[in-house]
Order: structure tokens, then C-alpha cells, then sequence
């Protein structure tokens, strides 16, 4: 997806510089240094999740083990995969950045934060082969509790983003403008969270505890972002500018790897991990913006 962000990025930036080439007036005098700030909210374009490991025990609602007088015989498990849809909430955004002028055009280097809580849905699952999973027999009395969730989704971007201003078009003191971006982007699930507990409701008694797991971690990835901007200026005073400034985002496909603190493999291997990829986030934000122009 790192190609399809970055032709994005041109495509866009070409139709910046080809809309700007059919503006008239003179070209104004402008060479400032700026600092400038954003605070609002952000949505993000619901997301996949898609997870997988090489677990290769059977669970006792599937598989026949001593003791659990199941009915299929012989499986051989290569581990699993499941699949989620995550629902994103309103949530909140920020933006530092540090910029000058040339003439119309500015260049600038900034800083953004974005969180979004998640809303996790589970779709389906299957073993690692594509097989669909066994299901229990009419006598199978053992019931699974299982909880799942993730908290948040975190992005930090560092983007340099070239913007171009319209200047003088409807008022001196009203300037709107283009821009687009292009980045690296930390992104964080937060508490990616899993727990099965197995119990036999005809003999409550039975300890089916080895076949227990809990995974609770922190999940990150770094990738490439290209932004959109489209915003609008409003000089408070010659150096004061307030704004709005509307951003839209992509990024890169999310892939991280996460351990387990209780897993019938892990207590085996320690190194046991479960894989996750996230489709890449599409983020919006809209922000209330204050710039501080250097010099005259």
C-alpha cells in the first residue's frame, strides 16, 4: 500500500500546482517564518482487523481428549485466523507545525496527534488453513467465555506539506488555501485484549484451565502517510492569523506481532506471538488553527 499512499501524494500535488498556474494578479512579496497550532476532533473510515497464530491445540469444544468424551477424532490443527470490523469513534486531534512563506507558496514541517476509540466486532473465524472450524457435537456440554477488545487507536505523523495561498482573492483579510503532505505515522492499538475460559456445564468441577488464554498488549507499527489539506485564514492582526483547516489522511497497513500472558503454547514456548494487520486508517480532521508570522 506504500506505493498506492505515495501516488496519491502526486496526484494530488499535481493538481495543486496545475490549479495554481491559472490564478492571475501579481505575485505578492512574502518570505515569513511562522509557527502555528490546531486543536479539534477526528473520525477515522471504519477498519479491518485480521489476526493469526500457530496455536495447534484443539479446543474442548472441538477436539477429543481424554476425559472430555468428544466425538472427533485425529484433527490436525495448523493454528487459526480471525477476522474483525472496527468501528471508530468521534475523537480528538492536535497539530503543532513550523513553516515559512514564499510568496503564495509556504512549506512547512508538522506534528499531529490523533486518538480514536474502538468498537470491535467479530466477524468470523477459521484455522490457518482456510478450513472452516469444527463444531461441537449435540453432547458437548463445554461453553467458552470469550472477551474481546481494543481501547484506541493512536497516530503521531511527522509530515512535510507544501500549501499554496489564495491571496487577495475574496477579502485582504481572508485567505484560503490547498495543500498536501507526505509523512511517516506511528500508529498504536492500545490494550488488544483476548481471554477464553472453558467450563463444562454438566460437571462444573472439571478443570479445563490448560486450555485458558489471555493476550493483553500494546500494539504498534510504523508506516508512510500522505495528507490532504483545505483550510482558510482570517489575519486577526498582521502577525495573528486564526483559521480552519480540514485534513484528510492515509496511511499504510498496521502490522504488528503480540505476546501472550497465558497460552497452552506460550507455557511451552514463550516466544509464541499472535499476528495482527489492520487495514490502513483513512482519517479526517477538522481544526480550529492559530499561526504566528515572523518578521515584516
Amino acid at each position: 500500500m506504500k506505493r498506492s499512499v505515495m501516488r496519491w501524494v502526486a496526484v494530488g500535488t499535481m493538481m495543486l500546482v496545475c490549479s495554481m498556474s491559472s490564478e492571475a494578479g501579481a505575485e505578492p512579496q512574502r518570505s515569513q517564518w511562522y509557527i502555528g497550532g490546531g486543536i479539534g476532533a477526528s473520525w477515522v473510515h471504519d477498519m479491518k482487523e485480521k489476526g493469526w497464530n500457530r496455536d495447534t491445540y484443539c479446543s474442548p469444544r472441538t477436539c477429543d481428549d481424554p476425559g472430555l468424551s468428544e466425538d472427533i477424532e485425529g484433527i490436525a490443527i495448523p493454528g487459526y485466523r480471525w477476522n474483525y470490523d472496527l468501528d471508530l469513534d468521534l475523537g480528538s486531534a492536535f497539530e503543532i507545525s513550523l513553516g515559512r512563506t514564499f510568496n503564495r507558496w509556504r512549506l512547512e514541517i508538522s506534528a499531529a496527534q490523533r486518538k480514536n476509540d474502538i468498537d470491535q466486532q467479530f466477524t468470523g473465524s477459521t484455522y490457518l488453513d482456510g478450513r472452516a472450524p469444527y463444531q461441537p457435537s449435540a453432547r458437548n456440554t463445554v461453553v467458552s467465555n470469550s472477551v474481546s477488545r481494543i481501547d484506541d487507536l493512536t497516530t503521531r505523523t511527522l509530515s512535510l506539506n507544501v500549501y499554496y495561498d489564495f491571496l487577495d482573492v475574496f477579502h485582504p483579510k481572508v485567505t484560503p488555501y490547498l495543500g498536501v503532505g507526505l509523512g511517516v505515522a506511528f500508529g498504536e492499538m492500545s490494550d488488544v485484549y483476548y481471554s477464553t475460559n472453558y467450563e463444562d456445564l454438566a460437571d462444573p468441577s472439571k478443570d479445563l484451565s490448560f486450555y485458558n488464554s489471555h493476550k493483553d498488549a500494546d500494539m504498534w507499527d510504523t508506516v508512510v502517510v500522505g495528507n490532504f489539506y483545505v483550510g482558510t485564514d482570517y489575519h486577526l492582526t498582521d502577525k495573528i492569523l486564526a483559521g480552519v483547516k480540514l485534513t484528510y489522511s492515509i496511511m499504510d497497513d498496521l502490522e504488528a506481532r503480540a505476546g501472550y500472558r497465558d497460552h497452552p503454547v506460550h507455557r511451552e514456548n514463550p516466544d509464541f506471538r499472535s499476528n495482527e494487520h489492520f487495514s490502513g486508517p483513512h482519517q479526517y480532521s477538522a481544526m480550529f488553527t492559530m499561526k504566528y508570522m515572523f518578521g515584516g
